[in-house]
């Protein structure tokens, strides 16, 4: 009989640990599959707005809260959850089980529960506040890295680059600082709540032990009830030290679900075909910025639009508009299509996106290589259709090390800036659209190279596809072409 209770309470720990197991299994394959689909949502409702988020957030905040603050999600999705399921079933069953045993073990059990909450709710509320400090800086870190990085160049050419290490080493001293507070008030919390449990269990235990010296518990009961009594406050222990591990999370998850929540934009107008695309004097407005003031002008078929003038005068924001990232405070554009001139906020955003192929002034690329980077832009190209495009913008393939294999989006990225802007051109050029915009497609390319550009930039004038060029200058171009000077408003 001995032997036999001892087999069935092994089995009993031995099933425990394999549900412990298969709990964690099942909680991590759910977690990495519901961060994913977070993702997937914040990333389509960030784009579909436009560049409202990136304002708000920052562009550097805004990719740390997709990709650091979503993936700080694992703790809550697969400890903190899961456990909270497991504190609202286990203590009260095993309370129950308690007190059908003993009533007075269970009444000293219900008046100790409460404890372990209420300790972890009142260090919780500092948890919160020290959890908001270190985002907060977290957030000026990397823009203020984000913005280092992109003005390198600059600051070596005037000899300012070991200056900005000071201050980047004193805004990573301040994270520093506040990461270590919120861990010591994660250690504190700890200590609390296991010193409460303890002492719920000690005073249970002296409880069983006086009445077993008077003989009004049997021992029996009263080992039972020793045994079993830590599994009432454990739960709800761990419940509350997990909260302190998924506090990042949680944190992340509020600015998250804020841009979640955000009403959709209206489905707008479709169309099939564009003409014309004809914009009135147009204003934005910028926080903590002066205006960006944009004058009147038309992109029709056939003909290449110039957007000239110096940095700052809104030759990128008028593409911005154009995308839907940006929305003018004054000011009308007109498309004209097939069903005649429709309003820019009228029309449906994605068909408007869809008929759009864009060169950014500073293009960046997602790991892949140069095969997959310009299939984005026509995902049935055949590898000698790559091949002629980027001939076609001088670029040979003979000058990538690998050939179209050649890895992008990496920090040790084999190509020049040269090379990276005709990669990206070759991109814009193999989009099949309706509207061309070229931010600065020229910059960092030689002489031969730019005639090549300006020639098939003509041919795509010509056979209908509407062409904004922003430039600092006017190139020489057979084709008709008309210029707006942002200089002169």
């Amino acid at each position: 009989m001995n032997k036999f209770a001892v087999i069935l309470l092994g089995s009993v720990f031995g099933f425990r640990a394999l549900i412990s197991f298969a709990l964690d299994r099942i909680s991590a394959r759910a977690s990495s599959r519901m961060r994913s689909e977070l993702r997937s949502a914040v990333m389509v409702k960030t784009l579909d707005s436009g560049a409202q988020d990136a304002q708000k957030h920052g562009t550097a905040g805004l990719s740390v809260l997709i990709t650091k603050g979503i993936n700080d999600l694992d703790g809550y999705f697969s400890k903190f959850l899961p456990q909270l399921f497991i504190a609202t079933i286990v203590p009260m069953a095993v309370g129950i089980t308690i007190a059908s045993q003993d009533w007075w073990s269970g009444v000293i059990v219900l008046l100790t529960i409460p404890l372990i909450p209420i300790f972890g709710g009142l260090i919780g509320r500092f948890t919160a506040s020290a959890i908001e400090k270190k985002w907060r800086t977290l957030g000026i870190l990397s823009t203020y890295f984000l913005d280092l990085l992109s003005g390198l160049t600059t600051l070596k050419v005037y000899g300012r680059e070991k200056i900005q290490s000071q201050k980047l080493r004193s805004i990573g001293d301040t994270y520093r600082k506040e990461t270590m507070g919120v861990l010591r008030i994660s250690f504190l919390s700890a200590l609390a709540l296991e010193l409460v449990a303890t002492l719920s269990v000690a005073l249970l235990a002296v409880s069983i032990g006086l009445r077993l010296v008077n003989g009004s518990i049997g021992l029996q009961t009263g080992l039972f009830i020793l045994i079993i009594a830590p599994e009432v406050y454990w739960p709800i222990r761990q419940v509350a030290g997990y909260f302190h591990a998924a506090a990042d999370g949680m944190q992340a998850f509020e600015k998250l679900f804020a841009i979640l929540d955000r009403a959709d934009e209206p489905v707008g107008k479709d169309f099939k075909t564009i003409n014309a695309i004809t914009w009135s004097k147009l204003q934005v407005e910028y926080q903590d910025r002066t205006s960006v003031q944009i004058p009147a002008g038309q992109i029709p078929k056939g003909s290449i639009h110039f957007l000239v003038g110096p940095s700052g005068s809104g030759k990128s924001t008028l593409a911005n508009i154009l995308l839907g990232f940006t929305k003018p405070s004054s000011g009308e554009i007109l498309v004209s299509t097939e069903k005649g001139d429709i309003s820019l906020s009228e029309l449906d955003a994605r068909i408007l996106r869809s008929q759009i192929s864009w060169l950014p002034q500073e293009p960046k690329f997602p790991i892949g290589t140069v095969a997959q980077i310009l299939r984005h832009a026509k995902p049935d190209a055949l590898e000698f259709e790559l091949v002629e495009i980027l001939h076609k913008v001088g670029l040979d393939i003979v000058d990538l090390p690998n050939g179209l294999r050649t890895p992008l989006g990496t920090l040790r990225q084999p190509l020049s800036v040269g090379q990276l802007r005709k990669i990206a051109l070759a991109r814009a050029l193999l989009k099949e659209c309706q509207i061309l915009i070229l931010d600065e497609p020229t910059a960092s390319v030689d002489d031969v190279s730019e005639s090549v550009i300006s020639e098939i930039l003509a041919q795509k004038a010509a056979s209908g596809v509407l062409v904004l060029l922003i430039t600092h200058r006017v190139q020489g171009i057979s084709i008709e072409s008309r210029v707006t000077d942002m200089a002169r408003i």
